[in-house]
C-alpha cells in the first residue's frame, strides 16, 4: 500500500494488472481506428456517388442544352423563312397595284384583302375572343357577365 499527501492510500498495480490494462487500451484504439476507418470509407463512398450524381446531371444538362439550341435553331430558321414570305408578299401586291384596274373593283378588293386578313388574324384567336368579335361594343359587357356567370363549359 501506498499513502498519498491527501492521506489515503493506493495499491500499486501488479504486472498482470497493467498487462490487462495495457491490453485493453490497446483493443479500444484498435477498435476506435476501425470505427474511424469505417467513416472514412463511408464518406469515400457517399463522396464518389455523389460525384456520379453530379457528373450524370452535368451529361443531363448538356444534353438539354443542346435540345434548346437545336429548337431555338429551329425557331431562327421558321421565323427566316416567314420574314421571306412577308418579304416577297409585298412585291406581289405592288405588281398587281400598278397594273391599273380602274374598273371599280380596286375598292372592293382592298376590303375583302382586309376582311380575308382579319379573318386569318383571328385563326389564332381562342374560341371566346372568336365570339367576341361578332358581338356590338355595346354589348359586350353583358355576354362576358353571362360568360362569367355560366359554370357549365358545354354551354358557355
Amino acid at each position: 500500500m501506498v499513502d498519498t499527501r491527501s492521506g489515503k492510500s493506493t495499491t500499486p498495480y501488479t504486472k498482470a494488472q497493467e498487462e490487462q490494462a495495457a491490453t485493453v487500451l490497446k483493443e479500444r484504439r484498435e477498435k476506435e481506428a476501425k470505427k474511424e476507418l469505417i467513416k472514412q470509407a463511408n464518406k469515400l463512398a457517399l463522396l464518389e456517388e455523389q460525384a456520379a450524381k453530379r457528373k450524370k446531371l452535368e451529361e443531363e444538362m448538356e444534353r438539354l442544352k443542346k435540345e434548346d439550341e437545336e429548337k431555338l435553331k429551329a425557331v431562327d430558321e421558321e421565323e427566316i423563312e416567314e420574314e421571306e414570305e412577308k418579304e416577297e408578299e409585298p412585291l406581289l401586291r405592288r405588281g398587281a397595284g400598278e397594273r391599273g384596274e380602274f374598273s371599280g373593283t380596286k375598292n372592293e378588293e382592298s376590303w375583302m384583302e382586309k376582311k380575308i386578313f382579319e379573318w386569318v388574324a383571328n385563326l389564332s384567336l381562342g374560341e371566346e375572343e372568336e365570339a367576341m368579335l361578332y358581338v356590338p361594343p355595346e354589348e359586350k359587357e353583358v355576354v362576358i357577365r353571362e360568360w362569367e356567370a355560366e359554370k357549365d363549359p358545354l354551354r358557355r
